[in-house]
């Protein structure tokens, strides 16, 4: 049985990465009657009617079409970051119903690095901030950026390449892990870290498809998907170190906010994902992470 997978993604930013794993893992599983085919950089819609894609890697919050949930498509990071699956587990719960009811099932979430923006100037204070014309990934972050007087405009990533060609944006919302680092790099000659929250992506499968497989098929994605999912949370420290020497490694000078501005930001943050968590009435599960 042969499943296509795809993904908006490089085959080297993250959710390819975890595209990939998946992919290596069902290959070399024991006995395994199932092939992952793997598409990147692909503007399949997983969700369009007929899509040849019967699973693959999406943007948490690029789903916010889908179900209002997906607004909360970020955990708050914390002082120590994120050192295991616990911190999305007690949550997880309310992503894998939302895909349900759109007839996928959740095989993963994975966590991105934290975010920082690049730009095209440097960023030192909160004045600075103001009449950036900025990328942001979801409504959260647009919110933010825009309560400290940016010019905020959410956009997927398959559409980034282009909008920055064109001269959209001074600034840009993201880890940029990876191939992604590659291409803001080439625009922008700045990088500040925020790691505010930590975005997720996640690994799905068409459920029809899924029952379609054999029992054995069927255990073997399930391993793989709650293997690459570990994996990726036990590692998510040493991921952040090396996605912030590779910004440096491309000449990009990395600063840092003043802790005053920082703690704004994070508090502005909070107050906004707050607001979502009561409109959601999902107070009771979207608790602080400390």
């Amino acid at each position: 049985m042969r499943l296509i997978f795809a993904t908006e993604y490089p085959r080297q930013a993250l959710p390819g990465e975890a595209m990939a794993a998946l992919a290596e893992l069902v290959k070399d599983a024991s006995g395994s009657d199932l092939t992952v085919e793997s598409h990147y950089e692909s503007n399949q819609a997983l969700f369009a009617a007929g899509a040849p894609a019967l699973g693959g890697t999406v943007f948490g919050a690029s789903l916010l079409q889908h179900a209002k949930e997906f607004e909360l498509a970020a955990i708050p990071r914390g002082e120590k970051g994120h050192t295991s699956e616990h911190d999305v587990k007690r949550f997880q719960r309310i992503f894998d119903d939302c895909l349900h009811r759109e007839g996928f099932r959740l095989l993963a979430t994975v966590p991105m690095p934290p975010t920082g923006v690049w730009s095209s100037r440097e960023i030192d204070s909160a004045t600075s901030l103001v009449g950036l014309r900025i990328r942001a990934y979801d409504a959260l972050s647009r919110e933010v950026f825009s309560s400290f007087g940016c010019a905020a405009t959410n956009l997927p990533f398959s559409r980034l390449r282009a909008a920055l060609e064109a001269g959209e944006f001074d600034a840009v919302l993201s880890s940029g892990d990876g191939a992604a680092g590659d291409l803001l790099a080439s625009h922008f000659g700045h990088y500040l870290p925020i790691a505010y929250s930590t975005p997720l992506c996640f690994l799905i499968v068409q459920d029809m498809s899924f029952r379609a497989l054999s029992m054995r098929a069927q255990r073997t994605l399930k391993w793989a998907g709650r293997e690459v999912q570990f994996r990726y949370w036990t590692r998510q420290s040493d991921r952040e170190e090396r996605n912030l020497r590779a910004i440096q490694d491309r000449g990009i000078r990395v600063g840092r906010l003043p802790g005053d501005v920082m703690e704004l930001l994070e508090k502005k943050m909070e107050l906004v994902r707050r607001r979502l968590i009561a409109e959601h009435a999902l107070a009771d599960v979207l608790v602080p992470i400390t």
